[in-house]
């Protein structure tokens, strides 16, 4: 999709006067009201007050699946602010941990209103039964005062970096670089997420950025390939073609090779959240370059929403399928915190862990058969032949001794 002109239509209702002639993005100042239909303005992007506003008018009106999370507050006073999305929220139950974010890069704008777009859809029209399979957590503002550097009211300033001009995504943690590959403190804005990603173990993820359309997978700071890249080559090609197919006239979602990167290969980076996801919190983790503009003009929302929202919901459905388990004690039928790997496939931190509250694990991968290997400290491992089928999920429950119930007791 080659977004040509950057002509702006006006949207009756959602602005003042001042405010048009002061952001050519046409920000809205209007506060959503219980009585509006959508509380997601059609083509337009919010001002930052009302960015918030939207964000718990949307938990208001869904409580039993919207919340919203604060995961922390910047030096300006914005906030990092996340709506966590589930059926029966109130409930904590074994369930993927999903994670949507966008615009780390502060004028990489149309993932912003994207975000915002895909939380209201899946409230209000979620037909996949998403929200009954997973826990999604949706960050559309990764870096609120690189967006709002001209003030809460405008975007027309909008900017790379954050607030001390650091680019957030050569900011982390990198396995190839070192602790600070860009040589910067880590930012407030990459502690927040650090924090967030340690607390909540996301088990897959997708990152929105702009000034291409592709979509990227690891690495980026090592050439080697990921030790999953069958399957990181068969979701982003699907990806690719459904945006290729839903977008206007052929012409969308066509970068690089037909949509598909692999992100040393297009260009080496350190210090990017993707690989620090992948490598550090075992997150399948994409980058994913959603308009070749970067400040995308706010007429052109609805056709892109058109265009990306059959890829998004598909790369969503990925949290579904795999190998869902649960590791318990076979005494006591408790969850365990297990590492699960397979032997002479997994290197470079691709293996996965049980969570300590369920035991629960969760397995991406290409169809075939593959050998799990499950243990624990105090445990006797476990082995497992597993064959996964294109689209499948399969469910596991294994049982782990402890190496003291193993042991005959002594005769008096």
């Amino acid at each position: 999709m080659k977004w040509i002109a950057f002509v702006l239509l006006l949207v009756p209702g959602w602005l003042t006067p001042s405010l048009r002639a002061q952001d050519p993005l046409l920000t809205t100042d209007r506060v959503p009201t219980p009585t509006q239909h959508r509380v997601v303005p059609a083509a337009a992007y919010p001002t930052y007050g009302v960015y918030e506003a939207i964000l718990y008018e949307l938990a208001r009106r869904h409580p039993d699946r919207c919340r919203v999370e604060v995961w922390g507050t910047l030096p300006s006073g914005r906030r990092i602010l996340a709506l966590k999305l589930t059926q029966g929220i109130r409930q904590e139950r074994a369930r993927p941990q999903v994670l949507c974010t966008a615009a780390m890069h502060g004028d990489e704008l149309a993932g912003y209103w994207v975000l915002l777009r895909l939380a209201e859809d899946l409230l209000t029209n979620d037909e996949a039964g998403l929200l009954e399979q997973t826990v999604i957590y949706i960050n559309p503002l990764a870096n609120p005062d690189g967006a709002y550097a001209a003030g809460d009211y405008s975007l027309a300033a909008a900017r790379r970096g954050n607030a001390n001009g650091v680019d957030l995504n050569r900011n982390y943690p990198d396995p190839d670089d070192g602790r600070f590959p860009d040589g910067n403190a880590h930012q407030p804005e990459t502690r927040i997420f650090m924090r967030a990603a340690e607390r909540r173990s996301f088990d897959l993820g997708i990152n929105f950025h702009g000034g291409a359309e592709l979509f990227n997978y690891p690495w980026d700071t090592f050439r080697t390939r990921h030790p999953d890249t069958d399957w990181w080559r068969k979701v982003s090609r699907e990806f690719a073609q459904r945006a290729q197919h839903d977008g206007p006239g052929g012409t969308y979602f066509k970068d690089r090779s037909n949509g598909v990167t692999n992100g040393h290969d297009w260009y080496p980076i350190a210090g990017s959240r993707q690989d620090y996801m992948n490598y550090y919190h075992r997150t399948r983790e994409a980058t994913v370059e959603i308009t070749n503009a970067k400040r995308l003009p706010a007429a052109e929302l609805p056709t892109l929403w058109t265009s990306i929202r059959g890829a998004l919901l598909g790369y969503l459905r990925e949290a579904t399928y795999g190998i869902h388990g649960t590791v318990t004690d076979r005494v006591t039928g408790r969850p365990v915190p297990a590492h699960v790997t397979i032997p002479g496939h997994d290197q470079m931190q691709s293996s996965v862990y049980s969570s300590t509250a369920f035991g629960d694990f969760y397995r991406y991968l290409a169809p075939g058969t593959y050998r799990l290997q499950v243990s624990a400290p105090g445990y006797r491992s476990r082995s497992l032949i597993v064959t996964l089928a294109d689209k499948q999920r399969r469910y596991l429950h294994v049982v782990l001794e402890r190496d003291s119930d193993l042991v005959p007791a002594r005769k008096k």
